[in-house]
């Protein structure tokens, strides 16, 4: 299980995927925060501008759907060795999903697996009615709980734009991005980002 106490007077950035990031982050200094944190598809996006999205990926949080017209990227062991990825983050703990994920990364000399508290993607789901967090939801949440110093936010519209060049072209306008999620069902951005509203008017670390 991913620990808070591990991120304690740390610097936290977390990378979303909305074509706006390279807007949103202006000149922030990316690889310049204690721990970048990016989310699916995340490290071929960074590729696409590194001078500006950051080199270092220290967390990466995916959803482990790698093959198929949904994939979020495919992340093999070696393939996340290779990239410095400190620890990969499933939030949407399945258990079969994460026993064979947990044992291809160790056959292939991958970062260690980890989830998220329990309890915690409980209440998550519990606060949006029954709807599973996606994946950016789970990171914000997790880091804005813990005592990390500072947590900083790039890149999130809730479905309301296209995704940024190189995360999932497939996404070519808004609308798309939203028939995306709804395809699914799973998730309802217009609940996130409610939520995300309240929890950032408390007392909270970010920026």
């Amino acid at each position: 299980i991913l620990n808070p106490a591990d991120f304690a007077g740390r610097r936290v950035i977390i990378i979303g995927p909305a074509e706006t990031l390279a807007e949103d982050l202006g000149g922030t200094d990316v690889d310049g925060f204690d721990v970048v944190v990016r989310l699916n598809n995340g490290i071929s996006l960074a590729e696409t501008r590194p001078d500006r999205f950051g080199r270092r990926t220290d967390l990466l949080f995916h959803n482990l759907r790698e093959t198929g017209p949904r994939s979020a990227g495919a992340v093999p062991g070696g393939f996340l060795h290779r990239k410095g990825v400190g620890a990969l983050v499933f939030p949407h703990w399945g258990r079969k999903q994460y026993l064979a994920k947990r044992a291809s990364l160790r056959r292939e000399g991958g970062p260690p697996l980890k989830i998220l508290p329990l309890e915690m993607m409980r209440e998550l789901q519990e606060d949006l009615r029954g709807h599973k967090p996606s994946i950016g939801l789970c990171a914000i949440a997790f880091f804005l709980d813990s005592p990390a110093a500072e947590v900083a936010l790039h890149g999130f519209t809730f479905f309301e734009t296209r995704y940024a060049p190189g995360y999932n072209d497939v996404v070519r306008s808004a609308g798309d991005a939203r028939a995306w999620v709804d395809a699914r069902g799973a998730h309802d951005p217009g609940l996130e980002k409610a939520l995300l509203r309240t929890r950032l008017s408390g007392p909270q670390r970010t920026v």
